[in-house]
């Protein structure tokens, strides 16, 4: 996939409903395409996308290894990475965990080829982790590793409440993306059969793992690989 596919990264707060431009509070017009921002629609819709979810792996053995001040440090620098490798990508960062990373591929701005787009960053975004592992393994003495797990399905994403909670995707499939994270093996991505399924002959997957998740009856997991988004293993909701 060459640059000129790629999406622009949307944050969490205000974006053109033209272009998916992210734009100031207050402005009037889009920036980049001029639209007026009476324009842009936040109001909850409907929307098919790609759930991505990463996690460190026992970011709490770090915390007591390192200290809360030397966490943050590295929490912070592992978000901008990932926050980076969403953009490049297309995808929306919906929110930071605190020891991970929510994001969404298809929504504010629908894309036709999000959970392409999604296996693509996950790979991205555990290649940066290893990256930083090294700086944090040789400073810290500790291993920084991450889970990304992958989910695709239709979703509710909008502004939430009237405060400032911004926008946001809900619904069961943004909790089955978090649940692939939390079976995914350390330094790998799992998919679940909807995405491995939108992403066939466009990633090169592993065997199917059969799992049981929570409130589900046995799933079946795909992981992918590195690169073309390879190296992710992929899960089957049965």
């Amino acid at each position: 996939m060459d640059d000129s596919s790629r999406g622009a990264l949307t944050a969490a707060g205000l974006s053109c409903g033209s272009c998916g431009t992210e734009l100031s509070e207050k402005a009037k017009f889009c920036n980049e395409c001029g639209a007026p921002v009476t324009q842009v629609g936040r109001s909850a819709e409907y929307k098919q996308v790609t759930v991505l979810f990463a996690d460190v792996v026992h970011s709490m053995n770090i915390a007591a290894t390192v200290g809360a001040e030397r966490l943050r440090e590295i929490m912070a620098d592992l978000a901008d990475r990932c926050a980076a490798v969403v953009q490049r990508y297309g995808g929306t960062v919906d929110k930071f965990t605190g020891d991970g990373i929510m994001a969404v591929f298809g929504a504010p701005v629908a894309l036709e080829d999000h959970a392409v787009r999604a296996c693509l960053a996950a790979s991205g975004v555990q290649e940066e982790a290893k990256r930083l592992a090294v700086a944090v393994r040789e400073r810290d003495g500790v291993d920084l590793q991450l889970r990304v797990g992958l989910n695709s399905g239709e979703v509710i994403a909008g502004e939430i409440g009237s405060g400032p909670f911004g926008y946001t995707a809900v619904g069961e499939q943004v909790g089955m993306a978090q649940r692939m994270e939390s079976v995914a093996p350390p330094g790998a991505v799992m998919l679940s059969e909807s995405t491995a399924r939108l992403v066939e002959g466009a990633a090169t997957l592993g065997e199917a793992e059969r799992v049981r998740i929570k409130r589900h009856r046995s799933t079946s997991l795909r992981p992918a690989a590195a690169g073309r988004a390879r190296g992710a293993s992929r899960c089957r909701a049965c």
